[in-house]
């Protein structure tokens, strides 16, 4: 991510009009209580979440903010951070429809028993903090009362990185090469680009990250920069038994 882990986009803040914008992809029926469902993660896009974002972990701006409520709308997102040893919660969003820019906040729910699936629409309310021990990035939003404005209903596992962002998808795929035993036989869910016929690399960025996965079918004839899906399960650091779907 931005300060501890090194792993964040190193992206070129751009001068844009603070203008939001947001769209859930894919419709669907409703669930309970009248909250619609989609079995597709919404694409949320948010330039003034990006600025802000930006902002605050590049420029300085945290400070201004330490302390302050806060409301944020975007996609839910779950982290199994073998580091710590705990689970991480995360809104986010996109700048543009490049999806190659993304923000998100961390948040910590004050109630972790009824939370939405990852990859549900959110409407996140609590308090904008600065906890350099404990908080991923130096900053989480603390006490965060989580309403669901559509539930995601589609595939599930373990690690549902198809409900991340890219760069929520290289903190846990680091997670996974590196804290190796704490992910043996969970299942997931990923994407991103062919890098050779058993590599699967970042969607977006070439050398930001690069896993082996193993497949029963022939992935050999994929072209390199191909865009997949993989699903499967983790075993000794890889993307095991993994099914691949083109996407592009």
């Amino acid at each position: 991510m931005v300060k501890k882990t090194k792993w964040y986009l190193v992206a070129t803040l751009i001068a844009v009009v603070l203008l939001c914008s947001a769209c859930s992809g894919g419709g669907g029926a409703s669930g309970s209580a009248g909250v619609k469902t989609t079995a597709e993660v919404p694409v949320i896009l948010n330039q003034a979440e990006y600025v802000l974002y930006q902002n605050i972990f590049y420029n300085d701006y945290g400070p201004q903010y330490d302390n302050t409520p806060v409301t944020k709308n975007g996609v839910f997102a779950v982290i199994q951070d073998g580091y710590s040893q705990k689970t991480r919660y995360y809104v986010w969003g996109y700048l543009d429809n490049t999806q190659c820019c993304d923000w998100q906040w961390e948040i910590v729910p004050k109630d972790t028993k009824n939370l939405p699936a990852p990859g549900s629409l959110v409407t996140v309310t609590g308090t904008f903090a600065k906890n350099e021990a404990e908080a991923l990035d130096g900053y989480w939003i603390k006490d965060a009362e989580i309403t669901t404005v559509t539930a995601y209903a589609g595939q599930t596992a373990d690690l549902n990185m198809l409900a991340m962002s890219d760069t929520l998808e290289r903190v846990q795929m680091y997670n996974i090469m590196y804290r190796a035993e704490y992910f043996d036989g969970k299942t997931y869910l990923a994407y991103g680009r062919i890098a050779s016929g058993s590599m699967l690399q970042d969607p977006y960025y070439d050398g930001s990250w690069q896993i082996p996965f193993t497949s029963a079918e022939s992935t050999a004839s994929l072209a390199i920069g191909t865009s997949v899906r993989l699903s499967g399960k983790v075993i000794s650091g890889t993307l095991a038994e993994s099914t691949v779907t083109v996407t592009q």
